[in-house]
C-alpha cells in the first residue's frame, strides 16, 4: 500500500504518494514551471491537453480536470465546493492507488491537487506515464492485432470488473498496448468501485460503440465484429477463472 501524505501550498491541499515523491514540489503542477526548468517533454494532442514530464528519473504525466457538455462551455473547469476526498482528482487518485494494489494495469498515482475558491474548486492530477505505449486506435489505424492480443484485451477487462471497477468511459482511447505488448487501462475519472451488475455489460458496449464510431472516423481502421467476438471470449474465460465480471451476454 501507497504511503499518501499530504501537502499544503497556500489554499491548495495535495496528495501525494511519499515513495514517489518525499518532498511534495508544488510547481509540478504548473506548466509553465515545468517547460520554463526543462522538466516538460511534450503535450497530447487530445480534446483537453496532458502535459508530460521527466522529474527525479520518472516520467508522468499532468492532466487537469475539465468540464463536458454545455455546461463545460462556461463554466470550463470549476467543480462545486465538497469535502476534499470527493473530489475529482483525490478520488481517481485513491481509486488509482488502489487498482495498483490489486495489481491491475493501470497508471501509477503520483499526486493530486485540490485548489479551492469560495464555491467552486480546480483539480489536477499527477500519474506515471506508460512507456512505448499507444492507444488501441491507433494501433489499428496501424494494421490488425492478432485474435490472442483481443482475447488478451478481454481478459484484462474481466480482471477489471472482477474487482468491482465501473471503468464508465471505456473506450478504444482508454486502452493502451505497451512496446512489449502489455494491456494497460487508463482514464479513471468518474470511475468507482460498486457490487456486480449491469454496469459490466455497460462498459463492454460503450467499448464497442467506440470502435464503431472510430471506424466512421477512419474507415481503413483494421477492427472487424469477429475480433469483437474475440475479446468477448477472452472476457468470458477469465470472469469465469476470477469470478464476477457482471452479468457479460
Amino acid at each position: 500500500m501507497a504511503d499518501i501524505a499530504t501537502t499544503r501550498a497556500g489554499r491548495d491541499i495535495i496528495w501525494h504518494d511519499a515513495d514517489l515523491l518525499p518532498r511534495m514540489e508544488p510547481d509540478l503542477f504548473d506548466p509553465d514551471w515545468l517547460d520554463r526548468t526543462g522538466r516538460l517533454t511534450g503535450t497530447s494532442t487530445g480534446r483537453n491537453t496532458a502535459w508530460f514530464l521527466h522529474h527525479q528519473g520518472r516520467d508522468m504525466v499532468l492532466r487537469h480536470y475539465w468540464r463536458g457538455g454545455m455546461v463545460g462551455r462556461v463554466i470550463k473547469d470549476r467543480y462545486w465546493r465538497e469535502p476534499v476526498e470527493n473530489t475529482r482528482a483525490m478520488r481517481e487518485f485513491t481509486l488509482l492507488a488502489w487498482m495498483q494494489d490489486q495489481g491491475l494495469p493501470v497508471p501509477r498515482p503520483v499526486a493530486a491537487r485540490m485548489r479551492p475558491g469560495l464555491f467552486f474548486y480546480r483539480a489536477d492530477l499527477l500519474m506515471e506515464r506508460i512507456p512505448d505505449s499507444r492507444p488501441l486506435a491507433d494501433v489499428l489505424a496501424q494494421g490488425a492485432l492478432p485474435v490472442a492480443d483481443w482475447m488478451r484485451i478481454g481478459a484484462v477487462i474481466a480482471r477489471l470488473h472482477a474487482s468491482g471497477v465501473d471503468h464508465t468511459d471505456l473506450n478504444c482511447r482508454n486502452i493502451l498496448l505497451d512496446a512489449q505488448g502489455q494491456i494497460w487501462l487508463i482514464d479513471f475519472d468518474k470511475c468507482m468501485r460498486r457490487p456486480q451488475g449491469p454496469w459490466a455489460q455497460a462498459n463492454l458496449d460503450r467499448l464497442e460503440r467506440s470502435l464503431l464510431k472510430e471506424k466512421t472516423k477512419v474507415p481503413d481502421l483494421h477492427w472487424t465484429d469477429p475480433d469483437f467476438g474475440a475479446l468477448l471470449e477472452g472476457y468470458r474465460a477469465t470472469a469465469g477463472l476470477v469470478g464476477g465480471g457482471g452479468a457479460v451476454t
